[in-house]
């Protein structure tokens, strides 16, 4: 089965901060995706999640929008709207897991797709059902390396 992954915010915020615990992990799981073909699906929260993030971290307005609109263009990215139905399945999964409401919408998103979820934050790798596959971005780097095509010699 192909690898399907819902990225936190905090592994884009990570991958850009080199000062943040995560960083060279985040980095390395980023540039193998952009060469892997692997799909990602995000909440549409996700650019103005990061945006936000890198501001309040001590960038420019300038340079956390440009970063945020990167976001959009990546490759084989789908971003799902926030709409009425997955508002309401997210607040359950905030009630029910005792997640933060970001958390639960890109929980939510993984639990749809039925995509693993990538993520630095404790509470979501920790609180996720047992349904939603969560992982840090090493081991993601590890799963995505395994399913690598092998190159013959």
């Amino acid at each position: 089965m192909a690898l399907l992954l819902t990225l936190d915010a905090s592994l884009f915020v990570a991958a850009c901060r080199s000062p943040e615990p995560g960083f060279a992990a985040s980095r390395a799981l980023l540039a193998a995706l952009r060469n892997s073909g692997t799909p990602l699906v995000e909440p549409a929260i996700l650019p103005v999640e990061t945006a936000a993030a890198l501001r309040r971290a001590g960038h420019s307005a300038a340079e956390a929008l440009e970063y945020a609109t990167a976001l959009l263009a990546l490759p084989r990215l789908t971003l799902v709207s926030v709409d009425e139905p997955l508002a309401e399945r997210a607040a359950q999964m905030a009630a029910t897991c005792s997640l933060r409401g970001a958390d639960a919408l890109y929980v939510t998103v993984a639990a749809l797709y039925d995509a693993t979820l990538v993520t630095l934050d404790r509470e979501q790798l920790h609180r996720a059902p047992r349904e939603v596959q969560t992982c840090t971005p090493e081991t993601a780097l590890s799963l995505l390396l395994k399913q690598a095509p092998r190159r013959p010699r």
